[in-house]
């Protein structure tokens, strides 16, 4: 007897390949990107700033045999109540792979793409967004692109299909193209290994024609994500001020982010380290990054009492040969800015001493 199909099959099938076929042109954005564009070009080199920052970094290096065997980027931007940004910058043009530090590029698009009508965030992706931003799971990172992306992982394509899925994989970096923001090529998730990387993303990440990679790769993987710090200073800004995000999505994100040393003890080397978790006139919200050679935060540091915001962003890479930097330099850095921009607030006290990165703690 001739057997039939079942009459679902079709569909299942034609589910299974959309998102390597279906039409990947972004929808129009319903947020008007002009007035972060010109916010982002009133953002002014400060000498005054700038001589601040080089004497800090060059201090904390002299003091720090580690930290003079590391590539160091680093970037503020100063964000007064009623008064123009400011910007310094210790190589803070400089591309690195800052290993987690994406992570909040993509929960910004995820409130970016609802505010723009095209995606819903209900509990289940809510948790997804969390796990990414607070426990930095890359498993949860992979589910939020393939969502924000419209892609899934699988096998390797075919030359039509591969360009349909490079061109999806662009859909954030062309958001950020629209507000402004350059040199932060994000455009992968993040990766465990042990079986998570594969097929078409491995193909993604190992093709040597793709614009805005981090430069001079020997491979395998030359397609790899790339910032800087003062382009991912540049976007916190937007984040600070709410030009990227309506009002409430701002909110919101910037609530994923808070951090407090209290709850995880490994920030107090980070950003959040840099200022006392009991005073409670300042508000953190940042993403940090550590994988291998590097060690990375960015982030926000808001004083209450009036709205006076910097933007503190530092990617440290060991150099060749050398180990990576788990120390106290980004709490230190973070301290010397509030310091220096926070004029009329106490000066926070130095973060509690540890032994060390605890174990097992998100990047």
């Amino acid at each position: 007897m001739r057997r039939f199909p079942p009459p679902w099959l079709p569909l299942l099938l034609a589910l299974l390949v959309l998102p390597a076929s279906a039409p990947a042109d972004d929808p129009p954005a319903e947020i008007d990107s002009g007035e972060a564009e010109a916010f982002l070009a009133s953002i002014v080199p400060s000498p005054e700033l700038q001589a601040g920052l080089d004497v800090t970094v060059k201090d904390l290096r002299t003091g720090d045999a580690r930290l003079r065997k590391q590539e160091i980027r680093v970037s503020w931007i100063d964000l007064p109540p009623g008064g123009p940004a400011r910007l310094a910058h210790w190589n803070g043009d400089s591309p690195v792979y800052p290993a987690s530090v994406p992570k909040f590029v993509y929960l910004m698009a995820a409130y970016a793409w609802r505010d723009e009508g095209r995606l819903e965030i209900d509990p289940i992706f809510e948790r997804e967004l969390r796990a990414m931003i607070y426990r930095s799971s890359n498993r949860a990172t992979q589910r939020v692109v393939h969502r924000l992306t419209l892609t899934e992982p699988g096998g390797r394509l075919d030359p039509e299909q591969y360009q349909e899925f490079v061109s999806r994989r662009h859909a954030v970096k062309r958001w950020l193209d629209r507000l402004g923001v350059e040199d932060l090529h994000t455009v992968h998730p993040t990766y465990d290994g042990g079986g998570d990387l594969y097929g078409r993303d491995e193909q993604f990440l190992n093709d040597k024609g793709i614009e805005g990679a981090l430069p001079n790769q020997q491979g395998p993987y030359f397609n790899r994500q790339a910032m800087t710090a003062n382009a991912s200073a540049k976007l916190l800004a937007l984040l600070a001020r709410d030009l990227a995000l309506s009002p409430e999505s701002s909110r919101e994100v910037r609530e994923h982010m808070r951090r407090d040393s209290r709850k995880q003890p490994y920030l107090r080397r980070r950003i959040a380290g840099g200022v006392d978790p009991e005073d409670e006139t300042f508000e953190i919200f940042s993403k940090t990054g550590t994988w291998g050679p590097i060690f990375a935060d960015a982030g926000i540091v808001r004083r209450t009492t009036d709205g006076h915001q910097i933007v503190v962003v530092a990617f440290l890479e060991a150099t060749p040969g050398n180990s990576a930097y788990r120390g106290s330099f980004i709490a230190k850095l973070t301290r010397a800015a509030v310091r220096r921009l926070f004029t009329a607030a106490e000066a926070p006290s130095d973060p509690p001493r540890t032994r060390g990165r605890r174990d097992g703690a998100p990047g």
